[in-house]
């Protein structure tokens, strides 16, 4: 993103909406309902995508480890699958925002669907303007959303005010190996692992872990091809999105994944 005022046609929020309201639901058929990487624990681990990506749910789980009764915030929620194992595992209200009006309306329908609508809610918001007071929840996750948020720091700051002293906050996001450039349709921002670190800290947060996984979002050789091949069964609805070239980039970058790192932090107010 340039420094400067933009055109409102170039900001980055206006293209993640427009990618996002159009192109979940073919996400959705391809990658399951999960919108972010699976985990597999070890090279014995052969889970489908749909198994690996609640895997990774479970992961942020553990690590928030919320009591029951708690108010949590999921920053960045998609169509609300990882709130809903959230709130299946643990005894808590949830609360998601997302920057897609599209998602947020999905999420909720499946809130009512699945019976957890009195624990389970879902709101149109922008991760950096959050429609909440002070202190009011005891903690969140930002799940593979901060990728699409340019000023991470300033989105990281806002999180920080809603959150009561002493919650806990996990973050689980890409970031840029050395000499790579992650990018997709011009809606994604990836610093490197080191400079990551230094926004959280800039943002006043406390990092109580900071731990590269990308060895365990790698998946199988056979579940690669798998998804591949889903992508190619849905090429011309996916290239109407992405354009041929990305397209093609897209397919390579699944059959052989060699452009971002992954990272999971568990972090506090103070």
């Amino acid at each position: 993103m340039t420094s400067g005022a933009q055109a409102p046609e170039d900001r980055v929020e206006d293209k993640v909406v427009d990618f996002y309201d159009n192109f979940t639901e073919v996400f959705r058929e391809i990658w399951g309902d999960n919108l972010h990487v699976g985990y597999w624990h070890d090279d014995a681990d052969d889970a489908p995508i749909e198994k690996a990506t609640d895997q990774l749910t479970d992961q942020l789980i553990a690590r928030l480890a919320p009591a029951p009764g708690q108010r949590i915030l999921d920053v960045g929620c998609g169509v609300g699958e990882p709130a809903f194992r959230l709130a299946r595992t643990a005894d808590v209200e949830v609360v998601g925002v997302s920057i897609s009006a599209y998602q947020v309306g999905r999420a909720g329908e499946r809130a009512r669907d699945f019976g957890l609508a009195d624990r389970v809610s879902f709101r149109h918001a922008d991760a950096a303007e959050l429609p909440f007071p002070d202190a009011s929840f005891d903690g969140g996750w930002a799940f593979e959303s901060l990728i699409h948020m340019p000023d991470k720091e300033k989105v990281l700051r806002e999180v920080k005010r809603v959150l009561r002293p002493g919650a806990t906050l996990v973050l689980a996001d890409m970031f840029s190996q050395p000499d790579t450039e992650l990018t997709f349709q011009d809606i994604i921002t990836t610093p490197e692992m080191a400079d990551y670190r230094a926004v959280i800290e800039s943002a006043g947060l406390v990092v109580r872990e900071f731990t590269d996984i990308t060895a365990h979002t790698l998946a199988p050789p056979a579940v690669r091809e798998s998804v591949a091949a889903d992508l190619l069964a849905r090429k011309d609805d996916v290239i109407a999105m992405t354009g041929p070239e990305e397209f093609a980039r897209m397919v390579d970058g699944v059959r052989v994944p060699k452009a971002y790192g992954y990272l999971l932090a568990t972090v506090t107010t103070d």
